[in-house]
């Protein structure tokens, strides 16, 4: 029977199983897609317009020559009546522009990073919903604080600097590695393994499509009204997040009644949730269990520190191409949309015609993520990154791959601390990765800025020597337990 029992369990991650996937009427019971969904919009309603009003306001502050007049070419979305100022001012802003958006990615990251390692272990104890209203109530302040430093640069020359000081909250809070923990973590609660992979990938959708919708609204409203009326709706979205949680969503984890609110808020800081969550991860598990751990949240980890140049990627279009928020929003929008159709459709059918197991997804992604990146350093012209976008759909279901497995291999109690312990080591990466990318696109920035296209490209193939490593591991712990 035990033998029998685990048969059933491991069999998913080689030999995937849809007999139920197809058959629950999961669409109906909707939990957290429209908190995930409203959240992204409002996050990606003002990404770009963000990273315009950097350039801007870096523009006034760093050169002494340019005015005002002259600086606003840096924010314009049509075409510049004097081209070779705009070219001048690109060269000479950039490299400044993208420390500044680099060290918002850093403090965005590495700090969240570390709340989550105390807030995923709490998670599992006292509840989902509070984590993922911690992490939202963080962006909705740092919203606020943007639009109103934005609202303050139309009077008064500020460096961009204080956008980084804006973010504050973002970090403390947790960021999007407490965000998804909690709402991974709670995606897991309700759902049986034949058909997670496919609720978190419609969850991962509904991210996406959240981002594609603010991303489409942005380079539409961009023209028609300002930075501090767009970051002010995006603080709108988010607020409307957190109603919709605190009000329709349930809660999943049947917390201790004994406790207060005060106690329970004392256990964020307990250091011995800290200890466990460790403990889980270094504890020896049988059957490789702990290798396959250690291996999927590398490659997570890979995936986010290759990805951390993403942010560099509009400063790289705006010089290889000449594009503008306008065409790169459109872009993006494109990107994101395939990716989003790749989370809701394309697991499914690949899991319902293919019968594809999670750790073969895993190495799809991995291998349209390497062929983009690829595509993208050898692109010289601006169509042939929509070109890319249609050949590597399957690039963003890594994520759902990866915590579903996960959650198949751990125990139910353990379930939040993986999952905080890849989207820390998800954090932690830009870390490093944050530093080398800008340092080799600003030394590369004359000559060949899409060098650390191809530094990505790299980290890709890395990535497929650990699934290869990880899907070897799996065999042999099938076979071990037949």
């Amino acid at each position: 029977m035990e033998k029998s029992r685990k048969k059933e369990e491991l069999s998913p991650l080689l030999d995937s199983d849809h007999r139920k996937s197809f058959n629950d009427s999961w669409i109906h019971n909707v939990t957290v897609e429209p908190v995930a969904f409203m959240h992204s919009f409002g996050w990606s309603l003002s990404e770009i317009i963000l990273t315009n009003q950097i350039v801007y306001q870096t523009c006034l502050v760093t050169l002494d020559g340019p005015d005002e007049e002259s600086c606003s070419i840096m924010k314009q979305t049509g075409a510049s009546d004097n081209e070779t100022l705009a070219i001048y001012l690109e060269q000479k802003v950039q490299p400044y522009a993208a420390t500044v958006t680099m060290t918002i990615v850093l403090l965005t990251s590495v700090v969240p990073a570390l709340v989550a390692l105390f807030l995923g272990p709490w998670s599992d104890k006292f509840g989902r919903k509070p984590v993922i209203a911690i992490a939202s109530t963080g962006y909705l302040i740092s919203e606020v604080l943007v639009a109103w430093v934005c609202y303050m640069s139309s009077y008064y020359v500020l460096s961009p600097w204080w956008y980084v000081v804006a973010n504050i909250p973002v970090s403390l809070s947790g960021g999007f590695s407490v965000f998804n923990a909690g709402i991974f973590s709670y995606m897991s609660d309700v759902t049986h393994w034949s058909n997670r992979t496919l609720r978190m990938g419609a969850l991962q959708g509904c991210t996406m499509f959240g981002v594609l919708l603010g991303l489409l609204a942005s380079s539409y409203m961009i023209d028609c009204v300002s930075a501090t009326v767009m970051f002010s709706i995006s603080a709108a979205a988010m607020f409307a997040s957190i109603v919709y949680l605190a009000v329709i969503t349930k809660e999943t984890i049947a917390t201790e009644g004994t406790l207060s609110r005060r106690d329970k808020i004392k256990e964020i800081f307990n250091i011995n949730l800290l200890l466990e969550m460790f403990q889980t991860f270094t504890k020896s598990r049988p059957n490789y269990e702990r290798a396959i751990t250690w291996l999927l949240i590398s490659v997570g980890g890979l995936v986010e520190f290759a990805v951390a140049g993403r942010q560099l990627f509009f400063l790289y279009t705006r010089r290889q191409f000449g594009w503008d928020a306008v065409n790169y929003g459109f872009w993006l929008s494109a990107e994101l949309g395939l990716i989003m159709l790749g989370n809701l459709f394309g697991i499914g059918l690949l899991k319902k015609w293919f019968n594809i197991s999670d750790l073969s997804l895993l190495a799809l992604s991995t291998m349209n993520q390497l062929g983009d990146y690829l595509i993208k350093g050898f692109a010289q012209e601006g169509w042939q990154l929509y070109l890319t976008t249609l050949m590597t759909p399957l690039k963003g279901v890594d994520g759902a791959a990866i915590r579903s497995i996960l959650s198949s291999i751990l125990p139910k109690d353990d379930i939040g601390k993986s999952y905080s312990m890849d989207l820390s080591v998800k954090a932690i990466t830009p870390l490093i990765s944050v530093f080398l990318f800008t340092f080799i696109y600003n030394r590369t920035i004359d000559d060949v800025p899409s060098t650390y296209l191809f530094v990505t490209c790299g980290i890709f193939g890395i990535n497929l020597l650990l699934i290869g490593i990880c899907r070897h591991l799996l065999k042999r712990r099938h076979r071990t337990n037949l």
